[in-house]
């Protein structure tokens, strides 16, 4: 039975797999990191979640909560567009790389799943998009942690449109007018780019087989190849890139 902790579950992808992880009966304890109660985790035993107001920091008495857990799903995010771009750099690289360091001391073997995104680029050019720089920075700087964090597995996934327009219950308590846009504009997706679509049930199916796979090296590798995904990292510390094609293939889809 696994111990998991997830962010950015008030968000589109996070809200999925922390449902997908109330439902499992693999995962007995989840552990939330959210500035503000969640109200989907509300009077659900398994279910603690920790108010916390700082990403870069990671207090003893966290980190004691936390103690034990097999891995994370790293979905707190925000667009480009909304907060300026050292804002985003903030919460899109520096947070993500603090938490996978203080993190990696909870157990002997941890996974740590980083939602990034199609279109993330390791190597930017002149002109390469804020979004995509700092999103294939985020994942460089996770799999340089490997080599100082041999208990570290780096999962980086790369989701394209995430369409959550078919999940009625994540629905519940988002802004109407939002979901007026998406719900015309997912169906001309799902039709004219389908390889470009991840359904959140799906989604989420994939980022908790990552944050709970507990294999040696070989067993991951085996697995996960196949198209649209790579590894890189160095010793037991594998790194994964999913692509979004790797993430429709590894959901059958």
């Amino acid at each position: 039975m696994a111990h998991v902790i997830l962010t950015g579950c008030t968000g589109t992808a996070g809200s999925a797999v922390l449902a997908r992880c109330i439902a499992s009966s693999t995962i007995s304890r989840i552990s939330v990191l959210s500035r503000r109660p969640v109200k989907q985790a509300a009077g659900v035993d398994k279910v603690n979640v920790i108010i916390h107001k700082d990403f870069n920091v990671y207090p003893k008495d966290v980190l004691e909560q936390l103690k034990g857990a097999v891995g994370c799903v790293w979905a707190l995010g925000i667009s480009a567009g909304q907060v300026s771009a050292d804002e985003y750099r903030t919460i899109s690289l520096d947070y993500p790389i603090a938490a996978a360091k203080a993190f990696a001391t909870l157990n002997s073997l941890f996974n740590f799943v980083y939602i990034s995104g199609e279109g993330a680029t390791r190597n930017p050019g002149r002109f390469t998009a804020l979004f995509a720089r700092t999103k294939g920075a985020a994942e460089s700087s996770l799999l340089s942690l490997n080599p100082k964090n041999p208990a570290l597995r780096i999962y980086n996934v790369r989701p394209a449109f995430i369409d959550d327009t078919l999940d009625a219950k994540l629905k519940e308590g988002k802004k109407p007018f939002s979901y007026a846009l998406m719900d015309k504009m997912a169906p001309l997706l799902r039709a004219a780019w389908p390889s470009g679509v991840s359904p959140t049930g799906k989604l989420a199916d994939v980022l908790v087989n990552c944050v709970e796979q507990q294999g040696a090296k070989e067993d991951v590798e085996k697995a996960y190849r196949g198209k649209g995904v790579s590894f890189d990292g160095e010793g037991e510390g594998v790194g994964v890139l999913i692509e979004n094609v790797g993430v429709r293939r590894l959901a059958g889809l």
